[in-house]
């Protein structure tokens, strides 16, 4: 289409970088316009099958719950968000990008800080660790998990700080077979450990928690699919995991 000076006004959406008239784009902030299609919501059970970084041995990703419809959040589809429903929150849950790298997963936590205020009460921002070991992981999963849930539970104001927000019903202290709603989710739908207490209170707190869980993922990954794993390794493990979480909140 020919472009005119001053007679025809065009915009680039921010998400899809395609140029369209300015009526055909919504404004999101001081700089960034979004198309129709990229504000499009999605379906609850949509998946973000796009990629970041070179790849590795583990992946990882995480659902940005939010309280808010704001045009604001719109600026996420800049860094590859999906927007999608669920209907236990008042706004949307952004699915991120599967990152390979560490590195650009703090960046874009960072560049999202701002986004904080809208994670509400009614929100949680889940993390998926990818593993091949699912079903051993839910086979031992009390062994595993037990003696690190017995340290958050009787620590109440540790566990909020470190993780976000304390136990409840999307997020259950107890573990329970065949349940998602278990802290550490065995059952996901996809090929990962959930860690489904995390809560976005701001960057530098989400990064520390995800970062716990990364190598706690990674370590379990490492030594679970040994033919010879059993029992007494299952609880050895649970225990050097509850002793790592107690180093790394020693501070908080």
């Amino acid at each position: 289409m020919l472009k005119i000076k001053r007679f025809l006004e065009f915009k680039k959406c921010s998400s899809c970088n395609k140029e369209f008239l300015a009526y055909e784009v919504q404004k999101i902030n001081s700089q960034d316009y979004v198309c129709r299609e990229c504000k499009r919501v999605n379906n609850y059970c949509t998946r973000n099958n796009n990629y970041k970084g070179k790849e590795s041995k583990i992946s990882f990703s995480f659902e940005f719950e939010t309280s808010s419809r704001a045009n604001a959040l719109y600026e996420l589809r800049k860094y590859n968000f999906i927007g999608c429903t669920d209907g236990s929150i008042g706004g949307l849950e952004w699915k991120s990008v599967i990152f390979y790298s560490r590195k650009s997963f703090h960046h874009i936590c960072r560049k999202i800080d701002k986004f904080a205020k809208y994670v509400g009460a009614d929100c949680g921002t889940h993390l998926h660790v990818s593993t091949d070991f699912k079903t051993k992981i839910d086979q031992y999963k009390r062994q595993i998990f037990q003696p690190l849930l017995n340290k958050m539970i009787v620590n109440r104001e540790k566990t909020e700080k470190f993780w976000g927000r304390y136990f409840g019903h999307y997020c259950q202290s107890v573990i329970y077979d065949d349940y998602r709603y278990n802290a550490f989710n065995t059952v996901s739908s996809v090929s990962t450990l959930e860690f489904r207490l995390l809560k976005f209170i701001n960057a530098e707190q989400y990064i520390r928690a995800c970062d716990f869980c990364i190598d706690t993922t990674r370590y379990i990954n490492n030594l679970i699919g040994s033919e010879d794993f059993n029992n007494e390794k299952a609880r050895k493990m649970g225990e050097i995991i509850a002793q790592k979480y107690e180093e790394v909140t020693k501070n908080v």
